[in-house]
């Protein structure tokens, strides 16, 4: 009888024993399931994130291209729209009126009932969708005149070497304004409008809406201090050209075939 206890007691020891064996495998396996899971949770949201960064700088291309299509019909001696204070009977036109039309102020305005209006990314195509989303117009004022608003939140520039030439003039330096004809269309190759960094021209109190690398100048663009681009895109700038392509850059100032020393001669 004794035996047959001491039997019974050993079968209940070993069975105890193999439940706590049972027992810390089945916790070492959720804690390798748990680890897993953080793996793939850390690897779905890295992909998550580049696609929706991929998808970001897909409609900035999109915008950008709209941008260098509007232009070139802007820009085309017959097929040009109304283009603002440029229609002033001299020949040719200014880049900071095609630039109004796009944001739709100063001459452009399309709103009578209102004084002032918050930008829809989804209609502007002058806004990054990687930038800032929050802009607004106001009435009545020209764009060099801080019509859209907040600087800071300005994402998107034209060159502005299309918008004032730097020249000479007694040995000094200085910044003079320059009409477009249509034969800015046959220089393809020179960039247009881009991404820029509205807080970094801020911070340089100076206007967001135009921007130029110093592209080896000894005049007024030669410190940089127009140079503000926004590299949002992975690391790189998105930028339209005249001859109506888009391309990328990690370092746009020094891409080869990127027209940037070109501007027309001031009037």
């Amino acid at each position: 009888m004794a035996s047959q206890l001491r039997a019974l007691e050993g079968g209940r020891q070993g069975l105890r024993r193999r439940a706590s064996a049972a027992g810390g495998f089945t916790l070492i396996e959720l804690l390798v399931v748990t680890v897993i899971l953080v793996i793939l949770l850390g690897m779905m949201v890295t992909t998550l994130r580049k696609v929706r960064g991929a998808a970001k700088a897909f409609v900035c291309k999109n915008n950008l291209k709209t941008v260098a299509v509007d232009f070139a019909q802007f820009a085309d001696g017959y097929a040009h729209p109304y283009r603002g204070d440029s229609d002033d009977g001299r020949s040719g036109f200014r880049i900071e009126d095609f630039q109004e039309r796009m944001y739709r102020i100063a001459e452009f305005w399309d709103r009578h009932d209102v004084t002032q209006d918050d930008y829809s990314p989804a209609r502007q195509p002058l806004m990054c969708p990687a930038g800032a989303r929050t802009l607004q117009r106001r009435a009545g004022l020209p764009c060099q005149s801080y019509a859209v608003t907040p600087a800071e939140n300005v994402s998107i520039g034209f060159n502005m070497r299309l918008n004032r030439a730097s020249v000479v003039i007694r040995d000094r330096p200085v910044l003079k304004e320059v009409r477009l004809g249509e034969g800015i269309l046959r220089s393809g190759s020179v960039p247009l409008a881009f991404d820029i960094d509205g807080r970094a021209a801020v911070r340089r109190s100076v206007l967001p809406y135009y921007s130029a690398p110093p592209a080896g100048d000894i005049g007024k663009y030669g410190d940089g201090l127009y140079w503000f681009p926004a590299t949002t895109h992975d690391g790189r700038m998105n930028a339209c050209f005249v001859g109506g392509h888009v391309l990328s850059s990690l370092s746009p100032e020094r891409e080869p075939g990127w027209n940037w020393r070109y501007q027309p001669t001031p009037e």
